[in-house]
């Protein structure tokens, strides 16, 4: 039987949300002028990372509720907001306890996403209800939007990130795109110098997620960053550009040799 396209079985999934009274998210202004909030697989991205500063949501004081039955319960110790990352139990590379996050500090021993085969309804569900996004203020465009990235957004970092950690790609042909632009998107030297150690506009004084520092220390984070930006700054997201996969990864490659520190 021939399955149904993902526009419409995401379209009656917000029709199910609808009906349970949660109301849509407000357009944000943004500069000037006030933009209506769509859903999309960049926002959906952006939430993946730390919602509450992409959603008109606040950030969560209490740990989240299903993190207590992670199946390792000693390698993080980690309590309040960030326990409502998705990162934080399903990694920068989705895989969960099979990528990245399989060791160290950062292990909880869920499973990751990449390879989830959730229908979009069963997917809204999970994100709505079981991971109790709805209650913690996302709206029916928030919960739309992580659908959306999980199930069109998600690559497997394996194709440009190697096992240790290296990005497989052209260091020269990554500095080019560092100077000019990766997907037809400003210049990465704009807001971070040309050696990477420009704090963004807006930074903390302790600013020291320096691009150098993340594309080596976490290649993971950095190529998801690239992809969908940064969570409540004006980064732009690659992910729906005319950027390849190789792009990114010759961008990351370059990265790699940036100073991690001042």
């Amino acid at each position: 039987m021939t399955r149904p396209p993902l526009a419409l079985l995401l379209a009656l999934a917000f029709v199910l949300l609808a009906a349970c009274g949660n109301p849509e998210t407000p357009a944000k202004p943004e500069g000037d002028e006030a933009k209506p909030v769509v859903a999309s697989a960049v926002r959906g991205g952006a939430l993946y990372d730390k919602f509450w500063k992409v959603a008109d949501a606040p950030e969560p004081k209490e740990t989240h509720p299903l993190w207590a039955q992670r199946p390792d319960t000693t390698s993080n110790a980690r309590t309040g907001s960030t326990t409502w990352r998705c990162k934080a139990c399903h990694g920068w590379d989705y895989k969960g306890a099979a990528g990245a996050y399989a060791t160290g500090s950062h292990k909880t021993g869920f499973a990751g996403v990449l390879a989830s085969k959730l229908g979009a309804a069963e997917l809204l569900t999970s994100l709505a209800e079981t991971h109790g996004y709805r209650a913690a203020g996302l709206s029916d465009i928030d919960l739309q939007s992580l659908a959306l990235f999980l199930r069109e957004g998600l690559v497997d970092t394996a194709a440009s990130i190697d096992g240790q950690g290296a990005f497989q790609g052209d260091v020269a042909r990554g500095k080019t795109l560092y100077m000019q632009g990766v997907g037809g998107k400003k210049s990465c030297k704009g807001c971070h110098g040309l050696d990477g150690l420009k704090p963004p506009q807006g930074a903390a004084a302790n600013y020291d997620d320096f691009v150098g520092k993340v594309a080596t220390k976490n290649p993971w984070e950095f190529l998801h960053k690239v992809r969908f930006g940064q969570p409540g700054s004006k980064m732009p997201a690659a992910h729906g550009s005319s950027a390849s996969a190789q792009d990114l990864a010759d961008l990351g490659a370059f990265a790699q040799t940036l100073p991690t520190s001042k």
